[in-house]
């Protein structure tokens, strides 16, 4: 039976908003696995003075990566109040490179207090904002995926009150198996389901 123009028109009209359906449905999967992906992007950034670090899940490992200070100043690790490592790194008598296993393994999003106790002023500086310090001021520069090491963070302090040359290079440290913040539940639920729409998609598409 031969069709119509009109039918031959209603078809080609029916197919386009079908294909373009099926594209809108394809895009919005690409958006929603991307916003999930762009939302985790912040785990892998770079950070800067003041900010947190968090255990990343299990055991750490701590490497003293120099000083170039004139005080003689030592590390420890909190965590909850308590402490997880004795004064470890001595400045001027630990090689760099040195490395500490600190004890035990953490579960992810613990945050990591990491002091640093001045020897010389009876000062101590701890990792985040200026609140956490008797000065009011920062004195911790943090580097996340430090040397292009995924999970490992670099922490540099700056050893003067009230900021000193702000150079934060006095003593320096990286930690291993650590992040700057852990994804909600919320976050893996949305980039698993865009990641689920994506496979259903392509199945769709591969079956035709």
């Amino acid at each position: 039976m031969q069709m119509t123009v009109e039918a031959h028109r209603d078809l080609y009209i029916h197919t386009s908003l079908g294909k373009k359906m099926r594209m809108t449905k394809h895009m919005s999967a690409v958006a929603f696995a991307t916003s999930a992906l762009l939302t985790l992007a912040p785990m892998a950034a770079n950070a800067a003075v003041g900010d947190q670090v968090y255990a990343g899940g299990g055991s750490i490992s701590i490497q003293f990566e120099g000083s170039d200070a004139g005080y003689n100043s030592t590390l420890e690790l909190w965590i909850n109040g308590l402490a997880v490592t004795p004064a470890i790194f001595p400045n001027h008598s630990t090689p760099i490179g040195t490395t500490y296993n600190v004890p035990g393994s953490f579960s992810a999003g613990t945050l990591l207090d990491i002091r640093l106790y001045v020897v010389d002023t009876g000062d101590t500086w701890h990792t985040g904002p200026g609140a956490n310090n008797s000065d009011g001021i920062a004195h911790a520069n943090v580097i996340y995926n430090y040397m292009g090491q995924n999970g490992r963070t670099y922490v540099g302090f700056e050893d003067l009150a009230g900021g000193g040359d702000g150079d934060y290079n006095d003593h320096t440290f990286s930690f291993t198996n650590t992040v700057n913040a852990v994804p909600e539940p919320e976050t893996y639920a949305m980039l698993l389901a865009g990641l689920g729409l994506l496979g259903a998609v392509a199945r769709r598409r591969s079956a035709k």
